[in-house]
């Protein structure tokens, strides 16, 4: 086990801190096989760290001392005890010898073959407890962000939800990694209980994780949450400044730069990411001024104050179909009542009494203006009107009374990593779909003017690269190339491609139509126009995933909190492997020599008690990858031992061999598969 450094001149100070790291970890392991053969008497003929060209060797005593210069792992060569050639174990000659591995009783050589385990569970302990002590990077288990229609948004977890326990786990130092493992190893149909602060209150809630099997990007379950973003913007390279191009933050005067703080808006002051979302879509139709203070400034420092203008919608023109109610949101307007006067998964709404004035969705309500439509009714009562399908039957109508919250819309917004991403009003707790079939065309548009006309199929909406540079004044021209967005019955994707538009809206639009009764479909470019009274909660400021310093207060919370961690990860591990064999988890997740060596320069990048934490958890991944029962690995030696201690005999000579060999073929053919990976993620498949 071990790894390769990608080398970075800018961070050599990093890459060396990482390599020597990484080596510490294997040579901790092989020491305790060291010390524990020479305990017991055995001859250690080569001690030996790293892999590739030899850097030094020297002889002192009756053992060889070896350095190479790839820290991918190591051994320790004892007299009759060779992984290479496994029937040397039985050589009766070898075995005569008082110095040899096998002429050692039993237990001694169980106490041998442990030894590396053992001591890397001692050192991951003694990491935790320095990591810990020092402190260590990790972004809290505040929530973000939710998608509409997955698990989370379903759970009724909202933006700004602050976990404090995760099952058994429990207290204010959670981190979202927490979330992310807890729900990367639950099993099918698991649901995780979580308990969450907000807004001063306690609530309790269950989710389910679940994993698409559509998306092959997607390699372990999830519930499509994201951690809480920072109030700083990002430091970015090559003149770029962190605002999306095209958007208004891009035209502020004074211009934003990287490592800015906000600190207020308007009259309101800015204490965490959720203020600011909620703030902007209460101003989204106004003209804001931020407070920010500069990289480098004294809290006391008077704040800089940047004027930034509103962001409008940009339509095509076009009116998409209603699809069916995706999923109801716990908790929320759309979950209350019985029977048939609550909302039903599957239904479709088809249109909204307003005082006496009924709305057809879709000729009279555009269905993507239905998220501000119910926040501008809330606190009404509406009576909806939807088609509900019935087992076995002609669908019947249905009315449902419904009363909106007061709850900002377009902050779970459609995202287009989800294979079929539905629309969330927040107002009323449901994630709807969107169909693509165009059910209106409003007069004058660009889609109109481009032939697009009612029952016309759009198969794909394609996001094509600029050919001048974008006002504003900044150096990127987004994207660089076309965003090929597919359309269909099994892709629903509406949403999302409408809001990726948001963020290009002086690009070009390529769309593929197809008219009922033709043969072929046809490309149709077009560009998008500003609605004048339809406004983004968002001015395209880009902000850095917040983060803190988890640290223990004295040396007893250290020890406490290493030994959770190292049984926890303990635990991790072997359901690790467990959600690998029964697919829960990808293989593709499998990670290898370069990605270690990745993971290791970032966290040795991040400091000193960062890189105590990863090789702390190296550690126990190696003490468990080591000990588990297949032979060539410590854990299959063990076997055997057993087998001997058992039956008073070593096992069959030909039955040890053969299974050695077929254990050499695991292993050699895990690694293939792990560094085959490693290349294709490089290669950025």
């Amino acid at each position: 086990m071990g790894v390769l450094i990608a080398w970075s001149l800018a961070d050599t100070g990093s890459v060396i801190l990482a390599a020597l790291g990484l080596g510490l970890v294997i040579f901790i392991h092989e020491l305790g096989h060291f010390a524990v053969a020479k305990w017991c008497g055995v001859k250690v003929e080569r001690f030996s760290i790293g892999f590739g060209p030899l850097l030094f060797k020297f002889t002192k005593g009756e053992t060889e001392y070896a350095l190479s210069l790839l820290p991918l792992g190591g051994y320790v060569k004892m007299l009759g005890q060779d992984d290479a050639d496994p029937s040397q174990m039985t050589s009766d000659q070898i075995a005569q010898n008082p110095r040899s591995y096998t002429a050692k009783s039993v237990p001694q050589r169980m106490a041998i073959i442990s030894a590396g385990v053992i001591m890397n569970m001692i050192s991951a302990v003694l990491f935790f407890i320095l990591a810990f002590g020092i402190s260590v990077q990790y972004n809290p288990a505040v929530i973000g962000s939710v998608v509409p229609g997955m698990p989370a948004w379903n759970a009724g977890l909202q933006p700004g939800d602050h976990i404090v326990r995760i099952g058994r786990q429990a207290g204010p130092k959670l981190g979202f990694a927490d979330l992310r493992r807890a729900v990367a190893l639950s099993d099918n149909g698991e649901k995780i209980d979580l308990e969450v602060e907000r807004r001063g209150k306690r609530i309790a809630l269950q989710v389910e994780p679940a994993r698409d099997p559509n998306n092959p990007d997607e390699l372990f379950p999830s519930i499509h949450a994201e951690v809480e973003r920072d109030l700083s913007l990002g430091e970015r390279t090559g003149g770029r400044r962190p605002v999306v191009p095209a958007l208004s933050a891009a035209r502020a005067e004074p211009p934003f730069a990287g490592g800015d703080r906000l600190v207020s808006i308007d009259d309101r002051q800015l204490k965490t990411y959720s203020d600011l979302s909620q703030a902007l879509s209460d101003l989204r139709s106004e003209t804001v001024t931020f407070g920010v203070r500069r990289k480098g400034e004294p809290e006391s420092a008077a704040v800089t104050p940047i004027r930034v203008e509103p962001n409008r919608f940009h339509s095509l023109g076009l009116r998409m179909a209603i699809g069916k109610i995706r999923a109801i949101q716990a908790g929320s307007p759309a979950d209350q009542g019985e029977g048939e006067s609550r909302l039903r998964v599957g239904d479709t709404i088809t249109s909204i009494d307003v005082g006496g004035q009924v709305l057809q969705v879709g000729k009279d309500l555009d269905v993507l203006r239905l998220p501000d439509f119910f926040h501008q009714h809330s606190g009404e009562e509406l009576k909806l009107t939807c088609r509900r399908e019935v087992s076995g039957g002609t669908p019947v109508t249905v009315t449902v009374m419904v009363t909106p919250q007061a709850r900002p819309e377009w902050i779970d917004r459609p995202d287009l990593s989800v294979t079929s991403c539905p629309l969330a009003i927040a107002s009323l707790g449901v994630a709807l779909n969107v169909l693509h079939h165009v059910v209106a065309v409003e007069p004058g548009s660009p889609a109109e003017e481009a032939g697009i006309r009612e029952g016309d199929t759009i198969n794909s909406l394609a996001i094509l690269p600029r050919e001048t540079e974008i006002p504003g004044g900044t150096p990127q021209n987004l994207p660089g190339q076309a965003v090929v967005i597919p359309l269909g019955e099994e892709r629903l994707n509406w949403p999302a491609s409408f809001m990726a538009m948001q963020s290009f809206p002086l690009n070009e639009i390529q769309l593929d139509v197809k008219t009922p009764g033709s043969k072929e479909s046809r490309n149709v470019k077009l560009t998008p126009v500003p609605v004048e009274d339809w406004f983004l909660p968002l001015r395209g400021i880009d902000v850095v995933q917040r983060t803190d310093r988890k640290r223990a207060d004295n040396i007893g919370e250290a020890v406490s909190m290493a030994i959770d961690q190292t049984l926890g990860a303990v635990s991790e591990m072997y359901l690790t492997i467990k959600r690998l064999f029964n697919r829960r988890i990808s293989t593709k997740a499998v990670g290898g020599p370069l990605r270690i060596a990745e993971t290791a320069f970032v966290f040795a990048k991040q400091g000193y008690g960062d890189l105590l934490l990863f090789l702390a958890m190296l550690s126990v991944s190696l003490a468990v990858m080591n000990f588990l029962p297949i032979p060539v690995l410590d854990g299959g030696h063990f076997m055997f031992l057993l087998w001997e201690g058992i039956t008073g005999k070593p096992a069959n000579e030909r039955i040890v061999v053969t299974l050695t060999w077929l254990g050499l073929g695991m292993i050699l053919s895990l690694m293939m598969w792990v560094f085959y990976m490693d290349i294709r993620n490089l290669g950025g498949g």
